[in-house]
């Protein structure tokens, strides 16, 4: 029996596509493998969930910056926290995951949020500042800001984030202060109530990187815990750690206080996420669906 020229160009050309085609078909059966939010506002968190047996040739991109990823219990799922800046331009951006192979984009909104605004009245000579304080300000500002840009992309944290006191939250993040009819940064912590010499729990694994007192901030203490995430605590009366010391999620670092620029006793509690100022307690109850 003859094959004409035709089936035979036929045959072939299948014998060519069959194995493309079934590489793209197990490609399209897993193109939900990477589960995102649809929208984050800003001063927002998205938590990602990454059906993936390895993280070998994985690659999260979100905003431009590479996301680092955890294992869950059963190493079939990876996580991941992204986080969108307190003043980030709303619009569509894209989250990108690429095994080495295959792309995957997805398209998230970050859409405006209103934190609230807060008119304050204080005497000049607590608005003013001299050249000497301000220049101390502005050291102790660009210090602290390079910590930001040196985060080891290995996460050393682990499960779910805790509070690092029990009290409730008495002035919330990112809301707007107005202060002498001039308008300052948002807040780009949480004020959570606590008494003058209260214990201070390290809200995951790290490594503790500044402990300095600051002019504004008072005692401060900033733990890195890698992934491109930092906690900070300020305000404190005495610190119980030092610089480069290894501490534990749950850890007493230090007890709370009234130093720096304030009127009374309280914890300055704040996150940043790959350089993204964040709700730190979005973040807390995000890690539950983590655990651990």
């Amino acid at each position: 029996m003859q094959i004409s020229g035709k089936k035979l160009y036929l045959f072939a050309l299948l014998v060519v596509l069959i194995p493309f085609l079934a590489v793209k078909l197990a490609h399209s059966i897993s193109k939900d493998s990477i589960i995102a939010p649809q929208e984050i506002g800003q001063g927002g968190i998205g938590l990602l969930k990454v059906r993936n047996n390895s993280t070998d040739t994985l690659e999260i991109l979100w905003n431009k910056r590479n996301i680092s990823l955890i294992p869950s219990v059963d190493n079939n799922t990876h996580f991941a926290f992204i986080g969108v800046d307190l003043t980030l331009k709303p619009g569509r951006y894209k989250l990108k995951k690429t095994d080495g192979v295959y792309t995957e984009t997805k398209i998230i909104s970050v859409y405006k949020k209103d934190y609230g605004i807060r008119r304050l009245k204080i005497p000049k000579s607590m608005e003013a500042l001299d050249k000497k304080i301000l220049d101390r300000v502005r050291n102790e500002s660009r210090r602290i800001q390079r910590l930001f840009f040196e985060s080891d992309k290995k996460p050393l944290w682990k499960g779910a984030w805790i509070r690092p006191v029990n009290g409730p939250v008495v002035s919330p993040f990112g809301r707007r202060s107005i202060i002498n009819g001039i308008e300052r940064s948002p807040h780009s912590g949480v004020d959570l109530k606590a008494f003058k010499g209260e214990p201070v729990k390290a809200t995951n694994n790290g490594v503790v990187v500044l402990v300095e007192e600051c002019f504004f901030s008072g005692l401060s203490v900033i733990i890195e815990h890698g992934g491109g995430i930092q906690s900070m605590y300020f305000h404190l009366s005495k610190a119980l750690i030092d610089r480069g010391q290894t501490v534990k999620k749950g850890e007493i670092i230090g007890l709370s206080g009234s130093s720096g620029r304030v009127t009374g006793p309280h914890l300055h509690f704040g996150i940043r996420l790959d350089r993204a100022r964040v709700n730190p307690i979005q973040l807390i109850d995000l890690s539950r669906e983590i655990g651990g």
